[in-house]
């Protein structure tokens, strides 16, 4: 039982770190992609820039004594020369108002006219692209190598090469970049360029981000190690417990057995009927504890460890009066005064060992948390298709706080008092057995009271 259970939690354990994991290693993943999109289209943007930049030189107006200036000339047109056309035309595009074109943007219309005169002149140079590249792009220090292209018609026309060698590139790898950026206006240019990485480019900005991830997943794994250690320290503390039951129960069956046949023996010889009486008591008693004892070994030796019923009738006020007078002879300094309402004609079917132990208890509880003069109240109340039993006591009543806790197993409220903490929780497993609940209300310096509250289908 005890490898079975760790190795599924060993299991779970096991899993739930693989999806941490998992989803920690996605995480990174869309954080990488992202910023390699984002540094693609940074990338595509400022060649995009730098190409419409270098390609001012083909149609600017030239100027002898300023080589490497483009000017554009927009002069307004004469009065008198109206009648001739004067202007010197730049680029041309026609496109249809009829019907929208997406994306359109009229300065990027404006630009591919231009880019068309300049390759048209055949002074669009990749070297010159390369060289604005090279001085302006801020974060080329990523970029281990790279190389451009100008395809004219599917046909390369010049292209170029820096850093190592670019060997076979893979548009799918993560270190690599492709860029593809149409040029003029009928797309008979394409200016590509590919670009290899240097190796994890985006990791170094990200180590924080990925410090702090990692040491969440050390964290949570050495909470789950932690949490499966005391699992198993718990499991096998109650694992222990429980053999030390079971072989306590065991080894008592004998002494309970010798006393048992010597109370049958005394009553036999007793003369006084009074004492007789006490003698046969007493051992009914013994032979109902032994009965009680068989049922736990039963309980220790089963699987799913269930109360199993045996339901029978149960006379409800004799029982309480039977109780309540064994329990006067044991508490004799309190001074018990019990008033029981309670039909003397209700039988209930339940199972009468178990139903009475959860009684025994309820009683016992009663007599001993209560003042000097122990006042108890016992009643039975038939109420919306439910039986409700009522065992008020007199006692010193238990906190609020501490009502909820009450019913947990090896759970005390008053840590001075004799007693383990487990006839509460073993009554409500009994009550719970019968399809009934259990219920308190209690209040400081006025005593307590327990309701059973089982379905109307046990009165007989």
């Amino acid at each position: 039982m005890k490898s079975k259970l760790f190795k599924r939690l060993s299991i779970m354990a096991v899993l739930v770190l693989v999806v941490l994991i998992g989803s920690q290693g996605l995480w990174l993943w869309r954080q990488l992609e992202q910023e390699k999109q984002t540094f693609t289209s940074k990338l595509e943007s400022t060649l995009q820039g730098m190409i419409n930049f270098h390609a001012l030189q083909g149609y600017s107006t030239p100027n002898p004594t300023k080589p490497d200036m483009a000017t554009v000339l927009m002069d307004e047109t004469a009065n008198e020369e109206t009648d001739k056309d004067t202007s010197v035309e730049l680029g041309r595009s026609e496109i249809s108002t009829k019907k929208y074109m997406p994306d359109f943007a009229l300065g990027k219309l404006i630009e591919a006219s231009f880019a068309d005169k300049s390759l048209e002149k055949e002074k669009f140079h990749l070297c010159i692209v390369d060289s604005l590249f090279q001085n302006n792009f801020h974060e080329i220090g990523r970029i281990r190598a790279y190389c451009m292209e100008l395809v004219k018609n599917g046909l390369s026309i010049d292209s170029l090469h820096q850093g190592k060698s670019m060997g076979k590139v893979s548009i799918n790898s993560p270190s690599t970049l492709h860029v593809r950026i149409p040029l003029g206006t009928k797309e008979t240019y394409i200016f590509t360029a590919d670009f290899q990485l240097k190796t994890f480019p985006f990791l170094r900005e990200m180590v924080y981000s990925i410090g702090i991830s990692a040491l969440a997943v050390i964290l949570v794994a050495v909470f789950m190690l932690w949490l499966l250690w005391a699992l198993q320290k718990q499991v096998a503390q109650l694992l222990w417990r429980e053999r030390a039951v079971s072989g306590m129960v065991h080894d008592l069956k004998t002494p309970l057995s010798y006393v048992y046949t010597l109370l049958d023996y005394l009553a036999s010889k007793e003369q006084q009927p009074a004492i007789q009486q006490q003698l046969r008591s007493a051992s009914s008693n013994v032979s109902k504890l032994t009965h009680k004892m068989e049922i736990l070994l039963t309980l220790f030796r089963a699987k799913k460890k269930k109360i199993v019923l045996e339901a029978a009738p149960f006379n409800l006020a004799q029982k309480c009066r039977d109780l309540f007078l064994e329990f006067e002879v044991v508490y004799q300094d309190k001074q018990a005064e019990c008033k029981l309402s309670i039909s003397e004609n209700l039988d209930i079917y339940v199972d009468p060992l178990y139903f009475e132990a959860a009684l025994r208890n309820l009683l016992d509880n009663a007599f001993k948390y209560s003042d000097a003069i122990a006042k108890l109240e016992i009643k039975a109340i038939r109420e919306q298709k439910q039986l409700h039993i009522c065992i008020t006591d007199s006692g010193k009543g238990i906190p609020q706080k501490e009502q909820r806790k009450i019913f947990q197993e090896f759970y005390r409220a008053d840590n001075n008092s004799k007693g383990h903490g487990i006839g509460l929780a073993f009554t409500q497993q009994i009550v719970k057995a019968h399809k009934g609940r259990i219920r308190l209300e209690s209040k400081l310096g006025k005593g307590s009271t327990f309701w059973i509250v089982l379905p109307e289908k046990v009165i007989v």
